[in-house]
């Protein structure tokens, strides 16, 4: 995960600009994921400059992190507007390939297979495209009822690893988390209305 500290310094309009387009161009590599921390400008700008460098319009709700819709999107960005808890909860964040190589062959393969029940219908949770493989999950959003104990099993492994091998990060009033979101897992609960945090979100797409 880049970080990008702006403490103790004043971005004017240029640099806002050249970190936007930055981001745009490295959201495309693998599993590229970028806070940046401490904007001193006005953090919202910098928001809509990312996304409009992405290619997609923001949404104007705080994003519901159990929508189906949240796992077709090559892109998540999430500003934190502000927060009603003293404590800082961490938001964990980790890569599909981390989280490969703790799978064994059957695990992948159980994944692989278009046996999970979301939304929108069945599908896979791990896909693969081109030379890598792509995540789609949230616990919350498969119907498990009808699987086998074998695939519950390795979704709960699943479930444990991303809070386990997962980098931790403090998200703090005007940080800006922009993630690949096919490449890297979030943990739900730190981005949800509940959790204390609120959210300015958006899904976005590629150029």
């Amino acid at each position: 995960m880049h970080i990008i500290d702006l403490q103790n310094e004043k971005p004017q309009h240029d640099h806002i600009s050249a970190i936007s387009t930055s981001l745009s161009e490295n959201l495309h590599k693998d599993d590229f994921g970028c806070i940046i921390k401490n904007n001193s400008a006005n953090p919202l700008d910098l928001f809509k400059r990312v996304c409009d460098e992405v290619g997609s319009p923001i949404t104007e709700q705080y994003f519901d992190i159990s929508s189906e819709d949240s796992y077709i999107h090559d892109v998540v960005a999430h500003l934190c507007l502000h927060t009603d808890t003293t404590e800082k909860d961490q938001a964990v964040l980790c890569s599909v390939d981390k989280i490969l190589a703790h799978l064994s062959e059957i695990d992948i393969d159980i994944l692989s297979t278009p046996i999970f029940e979301f939304g929108s219908g069945k599908g896979a949770v791990l896909t693969r495209h081109e030379d890598n493989y792509q995540l789609r999950y949230n616990g919350e959003n498969i119907n498990t009822t009808t699987l086998l104990h074998i695939a519950k099993d390795v979704l709960q492994k699943l479930e444990e690893l991303i809070h386990e091998i997962g980098e931790q990060h403090t998200l703090n009033k005007g940080d800006l988390l922009v993630i690949n979101n096919r490449r890297i897992v979030h943990s739900k609960t730190n981005f949800s209305n509940d959790s204390g945090y609120k959210f300015k979100s958006a899904r976005l797409y590629y150029k």
